[in-house]
């Protein structure tokens, strides 16, 4: 019980396996001496109890210093410690008394060291018990301020990251973006002021450098805008704007590319209809789907573009006659993790992220998108947008 009540103790404060080990081995082999003298001194009963009693000073001692040594770690350590020390001491008194008057004493027997020993056990009880206590509750309360301050260091490495994906973005937002803009302002007013006196094959030349840095641009914008919704850094910007001007802007902008493969786009608004939305989101969205119907339509097709107003909400329909589409690429088109990006007609690549980023902002305006296609007829891209977008929203922020 002694053996084991110091092991016990040095268990609880060490937290240096190699010192543990050495002291366990220790402690193991003076229990093998104590009980080996023990049974070879068996015959004479006063040897026998100075051993017992000397074994019980010798581990308590162990146990005592082991505990004081720790006291700069543990302050309720060197309670224990002392307490420890003394009853070792106090054992080791009454081991010499026994051994000096060659009386085999029982602690039953009334008498002045029984008295003293009933009174100093009762003592050390009492002071082991509430230490060990007091122990484990210092040993908690340090290793929840070490988590507490592991965490304070994790938080603090987290804000750096942010601080250098806030400047990453802001690299590719500008920095990376600014070289294309001027590629593609370039190529477009060659084309549009040299197309008779370039050669035919410099035309050509001309249109691949336009329309490869307009898709490595969209590419470049859906990454910035796919990145920020991811991080929950996209905040919306709700304006009044009018939905004929956003989509003409974004036919305008992709007329180059659509004329490269002799793609007409038809947009004739019923309605000059007035929307309380994000302009950059929803102009996104129109980019987007109008780059990939122009993407999976054939030389000389044709893109629709229609907007209907049904009860509370706005449907856009974007639909072309190009390839189209089977059922099962249908069920995984809005899908990153399951959809992998095909070519286009003329061997246009992509990364698959525009209708996933689709999806994502369709639904922070507060609306919902679907295609429905069929294999070589085309497809028809619809989305919706409601009226009243205001209380849309916070709905599609609570489901999101």
């Amino acid at each position: 019980m002694i053996s084991s009540f110091a092991i016990a103790s040095i268990g609880l404060i060490s937290f240096d396996g190699k010192v543990r080990k050495n002291l366990l081995w220790l402690l193991s082999g003076f229990v093998f001496l104590f009980f080996s003298a023990i049974l070879i001194t068996e015959q004479n009963p006063v040897l026998v109890t100075t051993i017992r009693v000397i074994s019980c000073s010798f581990f308590y001692g162990i146990g005592g210093f082991y505990l004081y040594h720790h006291k700069d770690k543990y302050k309720f350590s060197t309670l224990l410690g002392v307490v420890l020390l003394i009853y070792s001491l106090f054992q080791l008194i009454r081991a010499l008394n026994i051994y000096q008057t060659g009386a085999n004493h029982s602690i039953l027997e009334v008498s002045t060291m029984n008295n003293w020993l009933l009174i100093i056990s009762t003592f050390v009880i009492s002071a082991t018990n509430i230490g060990f206590i007091m122990l484990l509750k210092e040993i908690d309360q340090k290793t929840i301020l070490k988590k507490n301050l592991i965490i304070q260091q994790n938080q603090l490495k987290l804000e750096k990251l942010n601080q250098t994906q806030n400047k990453l973005f802001s690299i590719i937002a500008h920095d990376l973006r600014s070289p294309f803009n001027n590629i593609l302002g370039l190529s477009e007013l060659l084309l549009k002021n040299g197309s008779k006196s370039f050669p035919s094959a410099s035309e050509e030349y001309l249109n691949i450098i336009n329309t490869t840095a307009q898709n490595t641009l969209i590419l470049l914008d859906n990454l910035l805008c796919w990145a920020r919704a991811q991080t929950e850094e996209l905040s919306l910007n709700l304006e009044r704007i009018m939905l004929s001007k956003i989509i003409h802007e974004t036919i305008a902008l992709k007329t180059s590319v659509a004329k490269a493969k002799n793609i007409t786009i038809h947009y004739s608004p019923t309605d000059d209809l007035e929307l309380y939305t994000d302009e950059n989101i929803l102009g996104t969205i129109l980019r987007n789907l109008i780059s990939n119907a122009i993407k999976f339509t054939n030389q000389g097709g044709q893109i629709k573009i229609l907007t209907t107003i049904n009860q509370d909400h706005l449907e856009i329909s974007i639909s072309d006659n190009g390839v189209g589409m089977n059922e099962k690429i249908v069920h995984t088109i809005f899908n990153l993790s399951n959809h992998v990006s095909s070519p286009g007609t003329e061997n246009e690549k992509g990364s698959g992220l525009g209708l996933v980023l689709c999806k994502e902002f369709v639904k922070k305006l507060g609306g919902h998108i679907w295609v429905e296609s069929e294999e070589g007829k085309g497809s028809d891209f619809k989305f919706t947008l409601p009226l009243n977008i205001s209380g849309q929203i916070k709905t599609a922020y609570k489901l999101g």
